[in-house]
């Protein structure tokens, strides 16, 4: 017999995840409300500790969010020697930032998100992210960042680029991770930096994931894809794309696969990290035989 006074989370995505739901029970609904872009809930799970979730899917669990946060963070940040500039598109829950901050080598840290919303709620419920927002290194700007890259004036050697899965549609117009807006973002990247974004996982949605790839493009040809385990999310992990801006041709750059900085496990406990090290690094762009024969013959990656 079904416990009808249990409140469930469902997740599910025919378009994403045909014939599939996710759920997690709520212990708690802490906040649960509309902002002027999205649906907002923060809730507890006896497991998942505290839950943020956009338009219905999960987006960070205090129990592994710091999987996804540090390698979207680290496995850009260690292919370069010096990332003293970094810009955070979206992050608004503050777990891209805080990973950043642990790096001695940046310097700079702007954030553009369009709901100031979510910072406020994670700010305020769930400031093992949103507390570091407020430290004096970060610059936050609220808007759209398409419209910020177009007036943009300064160079990063890195951009993070942290969104939900909708941001990627079929209306190139409205589309925020276009080949427009690679294009335009590649004229505030310098020459050998590297940009990274969360991607779907293999054998998810390879349709998808093959836009993904062919609008990076735009931006640079040389792109390595890493598989992370996040056991919050629904199929128990997450892709993540970076590539690095290769303006100048016959010039020779160094591989992504390989980190140009390298972490030591035991450097990377100093530093506070729970995932990466460089051994990681590689070893998470070690993919399955036949997804990796996919990306090469269908996408040449």
């Amino acid at each position: 017999m079904t416990d009808k006074s249990k409140v469930w989370h469902n997740e599910e995505c025919d378009d994403d995840y045909p014939g599939q739901r996710f759920q997690l029970l709520q212990d708690e609904v802490v906040c649960d409300f509309k902002s002027q872009y999205q649906a907002i809930k923060v809730f507890r799970h006896k497991k998942f500790g505290t839950v943020l979730s956009l338009d219905g899917c999960v987006q960070a669990t205090t129990y592994d969010e710091f999987l996804y946060q540090e390698m979207l963070t680290y496995l850009p940040l260690c292919s370069v020697l010096e990332p003293e500039k970094v810009l955070v598109i979206g992050g608004g829950d503050g777990g891209i930032v805080r990973e950043l901050l642990k790096d001695s080598r940046v310097r700079e840290i702007i954030l553009v998100d369009i709901d100031e919303q979510v910072m406020k709620v994670c700010k305020e419920h769930i400031p093992s992210m949103g507390r570091y927002l407020e430290d004096e290194r970060v610059s936050v700007i609220v808007g759209d960042a398409k419209e910020y890259i177009k007036t943009c004036d300064v160079m990063f050697d890195v951009v993070i680029i942290d969104v939900t899965d909708y941001a990627i549609c079929s209306d190139e117009e409205n589309q925020l991770l276009g080949k427009a807006f690679y294009t335009q973002l590649k004229e505030i990247i310098k020459d050998g930096g590297v940009v990274s974004y969360q991607a779907f996982c293999p054998y998810q949605n390879n349709d998808s994931l093959k836009v993904e790839i062919e609008n990076m493009k735009a931006a640079t040809k040389m792109i390595c894809y890493g598989m992370v385990p996040v056991p919050s999310f629904p199929n128990g992990n997450i892709g993540i794309l970076f590539g690095r801006m290769t303006k100048e041709s016959g010039k020779n750059y160094e591989q992504l696969d390989v980190p140009v900085y390298n972490i030591s496990a035991v450097k990377a406990k100093e530093m506070g990290l729970r995932c990466y090290y460089e051994e990681y690094h590689m070893s998470c762009c070690t993919l399955p035989l036949e997804f990796s024969s996919w990306l090469e013959e269908s996408i040449g990656l």
